[in-house]
């Protein structure tokens, strides 16, 4: 017996693995079953490019009904994609600000967490451009939202049926066709509880037909802005709330266990931090007293006398000055919290900016955007037989967003300093003697004298009478013995400067020509048709980055005061140092660190120095606008993405040779151009020393693919005593990349239903992904790696916690000692020895410079997926659907950017030194007599080329993962129920239960993994449900969704107890506790032609756990409200 299309999809297609829209699961109310034998239409659906009944696809799908995604009022779409679990760890735009670069507002599908560049984003089929330069990754917020009609989700592997890139799925936007009249949608929402930002849309759709409904046009335009959101905007984030360290466990093996049975982390609000507010505060030189457990944790002997380490300035009540104006005082530190470590830079009341607001951390946390979109197109019946389709598209949008502040250490000593070679690199030349420039060390290192013209007396004399108590080592039992005191005649100045912050326009391009043909027969072939398709996208994007020019910044901030007029004839003028140099006929040297020989400016042309604008730089609001355009500078690249691509199909039906029904095929070729390019770096930059993305252009590069697949359907049986139905499917397709070279992939699956009630689908696939041009070829660039933690620490070592700490504690002892003795030197890296004066204990003040590049060396992606579904529909419960999807995906040779991090802690924690990771660090720094451990710390001085890191695109081992989607609909119609109406409830269940997921990470031991399962952004359980009603005159519904996730670990039980330190934290902290959202939404139908909308998102004011911090899979945003309108005129 064969069912109705719209029981068959609703139950199977439409339910998938996910249905939460309410408007979806409206459209699968199931009529009564014929008992006769009915003809099933077929079409052609996503998964499959054969024409066939759609609950024959063997792959587990989601669908999701477009209007779903006007009545949530949610502000994108990607924000309502990101509520269905397999797609929950999506980029959304919050996740596109702080130290991104190019990439403001975009919005990428990411299913099974594998990343977006595994995720293969269709429009009706076809591909479309890439957003991100030298990507594949497609912005949703590019796609028509009135347009879509539904969006279909492929989750497993589908290289074989769509071609490279579909590793862990599909998502396809079906668009609206032959659409007739006029719509208008708009919607009017909050960002954030309180109402300060808010996000607003219009968009409007027309269509028409015409001779004789043979021509259908259409024209969408659309308008959104967002407003931009920042973290002073958010309520728990004003709470100013930080974890500090409370208790000191001893981080020396020798004299005690890694827990001492306090606990070691407090929780404090109001929180204020005043070590390095924006334009700073001065600690004179001095030195904390360490105790016998390493606490303070410092190199004490660096401290012992005059230095520029800078763990030699800790911020102290006795020497630390804050700024009033233009006045120093001593800070106030008011009731000051957290007892360990040298720097306690936190206090509650006193000066200082609240935690969370400050210029370390007070990001834009929403990017400002304003959004332009517009699609024309249309359909023609050419003929009886053949139809043509004519898209153009184009979307422009500007985004804003500002990440951390520029920041600066300025040593204020009136001592020369050597500025070639050591400490700071360059060319050899004299800095900071009174008759030449003060130091210029780098884009965040400089000096100035005690004569600067903005320093307050008061100040400048503190520092040149600056005396402290040095300490000796502490022993096992006792602190650090005080000696005599010492001179030190120098202070650190640090502070945030001016806001370091991008600019993107986006424009976005595409044009479609399709005709396709449908023929009952052709020769042999029955139901026959064909297609051909023609697809151009562009992408160009316009990056500004602004920051400031170092160069620039090193001389306005070293200013003096011009006593006798010489440089413009005003005797007392405050002028740069620089300019008076010149005036008074003294050679300037170059102070750029990066200029490899002694050289000298012309002064009298040079616009750094002619221009030069003085800047003070002591004490917030004191800074003049000439100065700080003076000092500002900016990048500006501009990037493009090509995309031409075209598919030809035929398919058709070949007979039933067993009274199956007709075995089904569909064979085609595609060809595609990528083309990608960067520019106007290289330009801007003009060998300037800036606190921006400096580097290479990225000349433009290409690749070509040429592709021919297959796809067979063949029914097993139809009304057997075997059961009701079976089919085997089976795809094939070959590929020639002018990059990765041939390859070829493969799917197979059965679908195989024995009753009415219950279908059982199962699948393998196996996927390929070439690498994109930018993993490829992308150019080198300086990066910095920040919060940087020396796998060869000692204090490292002794604090590792894990159930494998005990084995990578004893490999990083021998690989580190290995890797200092290459450098012959020897340190005591598992504290075998009760003191710590020969321990390694490395203090990384800054970023490490280093270097980001693509790989041209690399292998592609192959992936291995494996599905099996159960889907139950009993017709004892009527409309009730259950749908099991469970998944393996395996993919190898995966092609990653590893973190500095990551690259150091490989090379050290194998059981030998890992070469690969290992080439990728370098340790060559060079000797400096300030700080002791230099030697051996990762980095390279300043001025090479290349820095700490190479930080190259390559390939890892492999991902892991597998799951269980779980899915239940139901529907109650209350008058079938009840004999009276009450109205329509309809409720979707849709939840992911993650059975593991692991990352083979290791570049040489194909053995090690990291198992993410339960770790933070993985939950084991995470879902969404809805439950909607709708009135008896259908004219008012309202929906209820609940969007939920499991528990995830911050730390792992297993792992505290394994490593002993089960102190570290309180254990309510070690895991998020469950989160749920709440959100209502009221849909009212005014007349036929109005509807009404509003609702709230996040109704009972949830927040994220505040010992996390700042992330997008909690809602952040706090209770918020929206109201809409849709207006359909004709």
């Amino acid at each position: 017996m064969s069912l109705k299309r719209k029981y068959l999809f609703g139950t199977t297609v439409l339910a998938g693995v996910v249905a939460v829209a309410a408007p979806a699961m409206a459209q699968t109310q199931t009529p009564p079953v014929s008992e006769e034998s009915t003809q099933v239409e077929e079409i052609v659906v996503t998964g499959s490019r054969i024409r066939r009944d759609p609950t024959t696809v063997a792959a587990p799908i989601i669908q999701i009904d477009g209007a779903a995604l006007l009545e949530t009022g949610m502000p994108t779409v990607i924000d309502y994609l990101a509520t269905i679990p397999a797609l929950s760890n999506s980029l959304v735009p919050s996740d596109t600000t702080g130290s991104g670069l190019n990439d403001g507002g975009l919005e990428f599908a990411n299913l099974r967490s594998l990343g977006s560049g595994r995720t293969l984003t269709l429009i009706d089929g076809r591909r479309h451009v890439g957003s991100s330069a030298g990507t594949l990754s497609v912005d949703v917020s590019t796609i028509p939202r009135l347009l879509i009609q539904n969006i279909e989700i492929i989750t497993g592997g589908a290289s074989s049926v769509y071609g490279a890139d579909a590793v862990s799925g599909v998502v396809n936007y079906t668009l609206r066709k032959d659409y007739e009249g006029l719509e208008i949608d708009a919607n009017y929402g909050q960002l954030v509880k309180g109402g300060d930002a808010v996000t607003r849309r219009v968009s409007a759709l027309g269509g028409i037909n015409l001779f004789d409904d043979r021509l259908n046009v259409y024209a969408h335009a659309e308008w959104e802005k967002a407003d931009e959101l920042r973290s002073n905007q958010i309520g728990w984030m004003r709470r100013g709330r930080v974890g500090l360290g409370i208790d000191a466990d001893p981080t020396n093996l020798a004299i005690g266990p890694a827990a001492d049975g306090f606990i070691d982390t407090g929780e404090f609000f109001n929180a204020r931090r005043l070590d390095r507010p924006l334009w700073g505060t001065t600690t004179l030189a001095n030195m904390q007293r360490p105790s016998p457990f390493g606490d303070p944790d410092v190199p004490v002997a660096a401290c012992r006398s005059f230095s520029t380490s800078s763990n030699c300035f800790s911020v102290d009540p006795a020497y630390t000055y804050w700024f009033d104006g233009a006045t120093a005082r001593l800070a106030d530190f008011g009731q000051r919290i957290g007892n360990t470590g040298a720097n306690r830079p936190w206090n509650i009341g006193g000066d200082g900016e609240l935690a969370n607001m400050t210029a370390f951390d007070a990001w834009t946390r929403f990017p400002e955007q304003e959004a332009q979109r517009y699609q024309v197109g249309a359909n023609l019946q050419v003929s009886d037989n053949i139809r043509a389709t004519f898209e153009a598209k184009y979307t422009t949008e500007d985004a804003f967003d500002q990440g951390q502040f520029s920041f600066w250490d300025i040593f204020i000593v009136d001592s020369a300093l050597a500025c070639g070679g050591t400490p700071f690199g360059g060319a050899a030349r004299s800095c900071n003697n009174g008759n030449t420039p003060g130091l210029i060390g780098g884009t965040s290192s400089f000096a100035t004298r005690t004569d600067n013209a903005f320093l307050p007396a008061n100040l400048a004399t503190a520092i040149r009478n600056n005396t402290f108590i040095p300490y000796s080592d502490p022993t096992n039992t006792t602190p650090g013995a005080p000696g005599t005191a010492v001179t030190a005649p120098i202070a650190l100045h640090r502070g945030f400067g001016i806001p370091r912050d991008q600019t993107n326009n986006r424009e976005v391009q595409r044009y479609v020509a399709a005709f396709e043909g449908d023929y009952d027969r052709i020769g042999f072939i029955n139901n026959a048709n064909w297609s051909l398709s023609y697809t151009y996208g562009e992408m160009n994007n316009k990056n500004r980055e602004t920051g400031p020019d170092a160069i620039r910044f090193g001389h306005a901030m070293d200013s003096i005061v011009d006593t006798a007029g010489i440089v413009n004839g005003k005797p007392g003028e405050i002028v740069c140092r620089v300019q008076h140099l010149a005036a008074r006929g003294i050679a300037v040297q170059e102070q750029n660190p990066n200029t490899t020989t002694t050289s000298y400016i012309d002064a009298a042309t040079n616009p750094e120095i002619a221009g030069c604008k003085p800047l003070n730089v002591f004490g917030m609001g004191n800074q003049s606008a000439e100065a700080l355009e003076y000092i500002s500078a900016s990048v500006t690249v501009h990037e493009k993405n090509v995309q031409e691509s075209a598919v030809a199909t035929f398919g058709g039906q070949v007979g039933d040779f067993w009274g199956a029904g007709q075995i089904g095929f569909s064979v085609g070729a595609e060809y595609r151009r990528e083309y990608t390019e960067g520019v106007g770096r290289s330009r801007d930059t003009n060998n300037r020393l800036l606190q921006l993305n400096t580097g290479a252009d990225f000349l433009g590069v290409e690749y070509e693919t040429t592709e021919f697949f297959a796809e067979l359907a063949i029914p097993l049986f139809r009304d057997s005593w075997l059961g009701e139905y079976a089919e085997f499917n089976g795809s094939y397709r070959t590929f020639d990349y002018t990059t990765a070279g041939t390859g070829d992939v493969y799917g197979l699956s059965l679908v195989y239903r024995p009753i009415q009630d219950i279908m059982f689908k199962t699948s393998f696939n196996t996927s390929f992904r070439a690498p994109n041009l930018s993993e490829n070829y992308r150019p080198y660039g300086q990066t910095f790696v920040n919060s940087f933690s020396d796998p060869c620490d000692t204090r490292v070592i002794a604090s590792l916690s894990g159930n494998n700490a005990a084995e990578i504690r004893t490999n990083r002892i021998a690989n580190c000692t290995a890797l200092a003795a290459q450098k012959g030197l020897a340190y005591d890296f598992g504290q075998a020895t009760v003191g710590i004066g020969d321990d390694y204990r490395p203090a990384y003040s800054a970023g490490v410079a280093s270097v980001l590049a693509g790989n041209p060396d690399l292998r592609p992606e192959t992936s291995e997926s494996f599905t099996f579904s159960t889907i139950l529909r009993p017709r004892f419960i009527p409309n009730f659907s259950l749908v099991l999807d469970y998944y393996e995906i395996t993919i190898d040779d995966v092609i990653v950017t590893p973190s500095g991090q990551q690259i150091a802690n490989q090379c050290v924690n194998g059981a030998q030194l890992d070469a690969v990771a290992c080439a990728l660090i370098r340790r060559e720094n060079p000797n400096n007599d300030a700080d002791p451990f230099n030697v051996f710390k990762v980095g390279a001085p300043v001025g090479d080329p290349i820095g700490g890191f190479i930080l190259q695109t390559l390939n890892f081992a492999k991902l892991e993962t597998r799951g269980l989607d779980i899915t239940a609909t139901y529907s109650l119609d209350t008058e079938e129920i009840f004999g009276k109406n009450f109205g329509r409830f309809n409720y979707s269940f849709g939840a992911l239960w993650l059975i593991e997921q692991k990352q083979y990470t290791s570049l040489t031991n194909r053995d090690f993994f990291d198992d993410l399962t339960t770790n933070v952004f993985y939950p084991r359980l995470e879902g969404t449900s809805r439950l909607s009603w709708t009135s008896p005159n259908n004219k008012l519904s309202v929906s209820w969704l609940a969007d939920w996730m499991a528990s995830q670990d911050l730390v792992k039980k297993r792992d505290a107890i394994a490593s002993g330190n089960v102190d570290q934290s309180p254990t309510d902290w070690w895991t998020t506790g469950n989160f749920v959202r709440h959100d209502v939404s009221f849909n009212y139908k005014v007349t036929d032609d109005v509807t009404v909308r509003a609702g709230v998102t996040n109704l009972t004011d949830v927040e994220p756990p505040l010992y996390l911090g700042f992330a997008s899979t909690f809602d952040p945003y706090g209770r918020r409200f929206f109201v809409g309108l849709n207006y359909k005129l004709f």
